[in-house]
C-alpha cells in the first residue's frame, strides 16, 4: 500500500465530506491508499457523516477510530499504530488536496528515495469556491539533502500537512507527537523528523489546500481552557529547549541549525506575549512564566519578527512594561 491517510476529527461536521471527495481523486487505486479517520471526542455528527460518504462511496478503504478526547496528537499517533502505508501523510479535516497530489508525491519520492518530501499549500477562505484545479506536475525537479542541511538552508514550516513522511522512518526513529502538549505539537514532531531525516526534499508543487476557518484558533472565554492553552506553549518552548541541547551534544557542526530552532522558539515566545494580552492573563501568573523563559535564555526576544515595529519589540521585552499592560487590560476588562 502506498499511502496512509490520517486525518484528526473533532468536530469538524461541516468540511470533513469535502476532505473525503478531495481523496477520491488522487490517481492511487483503493488498494494503493488508506484513510484513518480518528474521532477525537467530537460532540458533532462528523462520525456518521464519514460512515455515510464511505456507503454511499463504497469507500473500502476507509477506517473511522473513535476515541475519547484526547487532543489531535493523541489522534495522529493513534493513526499511526493502524497505518500500512509506505507513506504517511497528516491531513486536516477542514483541508483537502488537490487532484492527483499523492500519486504525484508518491511517485517523486519514490523516484529519489526520500524519507521526507515538503510541498506548498494554497490558501483558501472559508466561503470560498473549493480549488480542484488540476496541477501542474511536469518538470518537477528535486534536489535532495539531509535534514538539517535543509534547516540551515531554508529553515522549516511547522504544520505536519505540509509534507508527506516515509512510515518505516518515523517508525525506526521513534518519532510520535507528545501527547501531552495542547499547543505547538506540529512545530516540534516536524522539528524532529528533520534532524533525524538523511534524505529530504521539496518539490514546487501547490498540493494542499488550507483552508482559513473562522474562529479556528483558540478563542474561548473559558480562563481555565486559556491558561490550558498557554500552558501549552510553555511546554512547547521547553520542549524545544530540550531539543536544541541533545542536538547540541550529537554534533560539532551547530550553528546554522540551532539559530534556525532558536528562531522558531523565540517565535512561539512572542506568541505567547500576545496571547496572554489577548486572555488577560493574571499578571502574577505570567509573570512566573516569563521568569521561566528568562531561566532558559529566550526572553527578552531577539528574534527579529519581520514587520514588528521597534517600540513594540522593546514593549514586550521589558517585563515592567508588560505584567503593567496586562493589568490595565484586565481593569478595563470589568469596565
Amino acid at each position: 500500500m502506498k499511502f496512509s491517510i490520517i486525518i484528526p476529527l473533532y468536530n469538524k461536521e461541516k468540511y470533513i465530506e469535502r476532505c473525503l471527495e478531495s481523496l477520491l481523486c488522487q490517481g492511487l487505486k483503493p488498494d494503493e491508499y488508506e484513510v484513518i479517520i480518528v474521532d477525537d471526542g467530537s460532540k458533532d455528527s462528523g462520525a456518521l457523516v464519514v460512515k455515510n460518504y464511505a456507503k454511499k462511496n463504497t469507500f473500502v478503504n476507509i477506517k473511522l477510530i473513535i476515541q475519547k478526547n484526547q487532543g489531535p496528537s493523541a489522534a495522529r499517533n493513534n493513526g499511526l499504530i493502524k497505518a500500512i502505508g509506505e507513506y504517511i501523510y497528516f491531513l486536516d479535516a477542514d483541508d483537502y488536496l488537490a487532484p492527483n497530489a499523492l500519486e504525484c508525491l508518491f511517485n517523486l519520492s519514490q523516484q529519489n528515495n526520500i524519507e521526507l518530501l515538503e510541498f506548498d499549500s494554497e490558501y483558501i477562505n472559508e466561503g470560498a469556491q473549493p480549488n480542484f484545479s488540476k496541477l501542474d506536475t511536469e518538470n518537477l525537479a528535486l534536489q535532495v539533502t539531509d535534514g538539517k542541511d535543509y534547516i540551515a538552508k531554508y529553515g522549516l514550516r511547522n504544520s505536519a500537512c505540509f509534507y508527506v513522511i516515509k512510515r518505516r522512518f518515523l517508525l525506526d526513529s521513534n518519532i510520535t507527537f507528545l501527547e501531552d502538549m495542547r499547543a505547538y505539537e506540529d512545530m516540534i514532531f516536524t522539528s524532529s523528523v528533520f534532524l533525524k531525516a538523511s534524505s529530504v526534499s521539496k518539490v514546487n508543487l501547490d498540493a494542499h489546500r488550507y483552508v482559513k476557518v473562522a474562529g479556528s484558533i483558540v478563542t474561548s472565554k473559558d480562563s481555565k481552557k486559556n491558561l490550558e492553552f498557554i500552558q501549552g506553549m510553555v511546554k512547547a518552548v521547553v520542549e524545544f529547549n530540550d531539543l536544541i541541547k541533545n542536538y547540541k551534544s550529537s554534533t560539532n557542526d551547530t550553528t546554522k541549525v540551532i539559530n534556525r530552532l532558536k528562531d522558531k522558539q523565540q517565535a512561539v515566545v512572542f506568541a505567547l506575549i500576545i496571547r496572554a494580552y489577548k486572555y488577560r492573563l493574571d499578571p502574577k501568573v505570567f509573570n512566573t512564566i516569563l521568569n521561566k523563559m528568562k531561566t532558559l535564555e529566550v526572553y527578552p526576544i531577539t528574534l527579529n519578527m519581520d514587520g514588528t515595529n521597534n517600540y513594540i519589540r522593546l514593549f514586550m521585552n521589558n517585563k515592567n512594561c508588560v505584567l503593567l499592560g496586562l493589568k490595565v487590560m484586565r481593569i478595563l476588562k470589568f469596565l
